[in-house]
């Protein structure tokens, strides 16, 4: 049986014992562990400390803390994904963070429909992106903003920047793979020509992902899916 991976975003500290929350609990509860089972403990920042369960009470569970904190180093890869505000972004943040991107931004540009932010939805996605984290193995947890478009194109400073632009003769294949990378997605509509504009004098350029027509939602699992095959074979 593989260990249970347990996000616990507070500061962990060898020897010592940890109550996990409400849902944590729960999660380990309908795996029905029991005392003296190991569980794998992560703080979204890199650090990772093995554990076993120590007491089942009602509402909260208690973890004993090994004496080795392991450090993940901050990836060498970075993606920074901008995406047009959808209703379905729960799916972009979860398919996103299995896939290991760095930050995840939900923006409004001229053609996205949903105009409005939800304080409630941003606490959702952190969640999600944390639950996915803890499934996949990856012990960094993504940055997730929300912005409108022009402010995410000033504020990349990545060192390769791009935009999807089914019109743009270069294509994703094509691309110099560098350490650290911006890619903007628009809405289904696409990028207005002032938007387009908008990237190009901030030093992004467009590219197109080939022939497909594919829904705003599926697109971060095919940009980032191909970068990590480029990144790997370049």
């Amino acid at each position: 049986m593989r260990i249970p991976r347990i996000y616990y975003p507070q500061n962990i500290k060898p020897n010592s014992l940890i109550d996990l929350s409400l849902a944590s609990s729960n999660h380990l509860k309908v795996m029905k562990l029991k005392e003296g089972h190991q569980v794998e403990i992560f703080n979204g920042r890199g650090c990772v400390i093995s554990g076993e369960i120590q007491n089942i009470k009602k509402n909260f569970i208690t973890i004993k803390l090994s004496g080795i904190i392991e450090k993940d180093n901050s990836p060498t890869f970075k993606v920074n994904l901008g995406v047009s505000h959808i209703k379905n972004f729960d799916k972009i943040v979860k398919d996103s963070s299995q896939l290991g991107v760095n930050s995840l931004t939900s923006f409004i540009c001229d053609r996205t429909k949903l105009r409005d932010f939800k304080k409630e939805k941003f606490h959702r996605w952190e969640l999600i992106s944390a639950s996915s984290c803890e499934q996949s193995g990856l012990n960094w947890i993504p940055k997730i903003s929300q912005m409108q478009l022009k402010d995410w194109i000033e504020t990349s400073d990545f060192e390769s920047k791009f935009y999807l632009d089914p019109k743009a003769e270069l294509s994703m294949k094509d691309i110099k793979i560098s350490s650290s990378i911006n890619v903007g997605i628009g809405p289904e509509g696409g990028f207005t020509e002032l938007e387009e504009d908008l990237f190009k004098e901030n030093g992004f350029i467009g590219i197109n992902c080939g022939d497909l027509i594919i829904k705003t939602e599926s697109m971060p699992i095919v940009v980032l899916s191909m970068l990590k095959i480029l990144k790997e074979v370049s």
